[in-house]
């Protein structure tokens, strides 16, 4: 199924304070009026910026002031991504936050957790010693082959805090607003991957131990987790169900892990496959 942002630069229109209101960071999205039940209205909160989605449709109708456009990279990460993540859920993609990476043994990883988990970190470890990588925070769930589920990833650069990337010999480059360091993968000396159906399933956290650990999560647990990782699930009620099923077949078609991370890794990225095993 297509997806399209039909972009018009002008006068974004006002939206009315009615219906569900769903923020995410920079972006205000809401969901239904008393006149319009099932449109959804994206609002930019930084500069005016304004997209419309009709019931059912897979195509988003964007308007963006001239102030917008100015600010265009960061309009592009923030409010066109969240138009972006609306359409293709429409096209049965659902976003998640978190990476995909593929190991040298073939199998395919999801890594999710929260902000700050180090879930960049450890893809950018990954992409230095052999392994494949997608994305380290934004990917989409969807039905794979044989009622497998497939996890694809949007080609965005690896972002890393100034304070990691003395780790890596790799030179990136600045991206200011993010105050952060962003890499591609074959920077790193990786490739990328489109897209994996998840062997192993990651929840990463950083740790004060000296040795990277790992414990088994069951299905319930990992499915749990991976709610947490979809905060989008909440929005539009006729999408949540198939959005809630494929998290829960993907908690059980793949084996997952609670990982606390520890200073150990960066000598031996391979213990997390020492510890999959």
């Amino acid at each position: 199924m297509p997806v399209i942002l039909d972009i018009a630069i002008g006068a974004p229109a006002e939206v009315a304070a009615d219906g569900a209101v769903f923020r995410q960071p920079g972006v205000a999205i809401h969901y239904g009026a008393p006149d319009r039940p099932g449109v959804v209205c994206v609002q930019w909160e930084a500069a005016r910026a304004h997209a419309t989605l009709e019931p059912g449709s897979t195509t988003a109708h964007v308007t963006l002031s001239p102030a917008a456009v100015r600010q265009l990279d960061e309009c592009t990460r923030v409010f066109l991504n969240a138009v972006l993540i609306l359409v293709l859920r429409r096209a049965g993609w659902h976003h998640l936050h978190g990476g995909i990476v593929l190991d040298p043994d073939g199998r395919g990883w999801l890594i999710a957790g929260d902000q700050g988990a180090g879930k960049s970190t450890t893809t950018a470890l990954l992409a230095t010693s052999g392994w494949r990588v997608g994305n380290d925070d934004m990917v989409f769930v969807g039905w794979g082959t044989e009622a497998r589920v497939a996890v694809a990833a949007a080609r965005t650069p690896i972002a890393l805090r100034a304070n990691v990337t003395p780790r890596f010999a790799a030179r990136g480059l600045l991206a200011a607003q993010r105050k952060k360091i962003v890499y591609w993968p074959e920077e790193l000396g990786s490739r990328w991957i489109d897209r994996i159906e998840p062997d192993i399933i990651a929840f990463v956290s950083a740790g004060l131990d000296r040795t990277t650990r790992a414990a088994p999560l069951t299905a319930r647990e990992a499915t749990a987790r991976l709610i947490r990782s979809s905060a989008w699930v909440m929005l539009e009620p006729t999408l949540a169900q198939g959005h809630l099923d494929l998290l829960g077949r993907l908690a059980r078609q793949a084996r997952s892990f609670r990982i606390r991370l520890a200073e150990d890794l960066f000598n031996s990225p391979g213990r997390l496959q020492e510890l999959t095993a």
